[in-house]
């Protein structure tokens, strides 16, 4: 990987020489090469000769105009490119961007990339644009469900910077990966359901079940205005975790699932301990702890081969073993309750409490860190904290 980088920094640093929109686009070229050809390969095979037709020594320049070369070879890729400067002004757009997005070129050329995006998201794009603008050595990628176009692709987002460090602008790459998904889900869906039942009504019958689960949950938090969707939320984040590490796979429904039920128990738990405003009692506290003993023995029977039971009655276990109900640490812990531990913290801080306002995004952060290694697990601290910077978890 380090050589990798030092190959794809040495061609972008060579190909920045060239000034102006022609260096962006050949120093974008080399973006290109390295993200797609030697990091990821996922690229077709019309781009594996990529590298040399972009060479500046071997391209034959059509009539003194180097840049419309580069520009000619942006456009016919079957990725979508989108570039824009360092005021994240957007300068170009290829044929397969327009496509993959149904979005078009005339609209946002010129248009900041902060202006492209809905109010509501605008935060988490500032995130990733910072993040971009002062990490030269590192690009990431995310997949981007489109619920309007029914569509999923995915996003590599990569800076460029001239051989004196300064910033020259941002690119995304766009590859339609809906069919790779709808299969990815599909097989998930159906490696899950063989393991859970023998037929389609077993099926049917356990998802009624579940679903019911779900919606008692769901009347739970709707009793107290603070906690209301919080069970959702915290599906939602666990899921983005999972997804990014692993890909849709059996054990994601399980965690999805798990998350959506982690605080079933607490319909056992009477209402003047769960609506309290002020702190907790010892005694209290100690009747709230019995919520995931008591949500696991809930779903027991709904559960035959403990794929979620285990994860809800764990999600309070610490790192370090100072946890509840049974100390486990480290790796013990079940995977997907180390995930959830994560989730689950994040969306309380961000949430409004009767004793406490909420946390601020840099103070969550800050606070998940710093429980690093003791409350949470030190390698989902970091996925969390990669996808929360660059914007994919609000």
């Amino acid at each position: 990987e380090r050589v990798n980088h030092a190959r794809c920094t040495l061609q972008i640093r060579e190909r920045c020489n060239f000034g102006g929109v022609l260096g962006m686009a050949m120093a974008m070229s080399a973006v290109v090469n390295f993200i797609f050809y030697d990091t990821l390969q996922i690229v077709p095979v019309h781009m594996r000769h990529l590298s040399d037709m972009l060479s500046a020594k071997e391209v034959q320049m059509d009539n003194g105009n180097p840049e419309r070369v580069y520009r000619l070879v942006l456009q016919q890729l079957n990725e979508g490119v989108i570039l824009a400067d360092p005021e994240g002004r957007i300068t170009f757009v290829n044929d397969a961007a327009e496509s993959i997005r149904n979005i078009r070129r005339d609209d946002i050329l010129g248009q900041s990339i902060l202006d492209c995006h809905q109010s509501p998201s605008r935060a988490k794009v500032s995130r990733a644009i910072d993040f971009l603008r002062n990490d030269p050595q590192k690009t990431f990628h995310r997949m981007v469900t489109d619920e309007v176009n029914k569509k999923f692709y995915e996003n590599v987002y990569g800076s460029v910077f001239d051989e004196s460090g300064e910033f020259l602008g941002m690119t995304v790459i766009t590859r339609d990966i809906t069919a790779q998904r709808r299969s990815d889900e599909l097989r998930a869906n159906d490696a899950h359901e063989r393991e859970l039942v023998l037929d389609s009504l077993q099926s049917q019958y356990h998802l009624l079940q579940m679903s019911s689960m779900e919606m008692l949950t769901n009347l739970l938090e709707a009793r107290d205005v603070y906690t209301n969707g919080h069970s959702h939320r915290v599906a939602e984040i666990s899921a983005k975790l999972y997804d990014f590490r692993y890909g849709v796979t059996g054990s994601y429904l399980d965690i999805q699932w798990a998350a959506k039920l982690h605080d079933i128990g607490k319909i056992c738990i009477p209402d003047q301990i769960i609506l309290k405003t002020g702190r907790l009692t010892p005694e209290e506290y100690d009747k709230v702890k019995l919520h995931r003993s008591i949500a696991a023995d809930i779903l027991k029977s709904l559960d035959p081969g403990e794929r979620i039971t285990p994860i809800i009655r764990h999600h309070h276990e610490r790192y370090d073993g100072s946890g509840y109900p049974d100390g486990l640490s480290g790796q013990a812990i079940p995977l997907g309750s180390r995930i959830i531990a994560v989730a689950d913290a994040y969306d309380a801080m961000t949430s409004n409490r009767p004793y406490r306002d909420p946390l601020d995004f840099a103070s969550c952060i800050r606070e998940i860190r710093a429980n690093s290694g003791t409350q949470f697990d030190p390698e989902w601290v970091e996925t969390f904290t990669e996808l929360a910077r660059t914007g994919s978890i609000d």
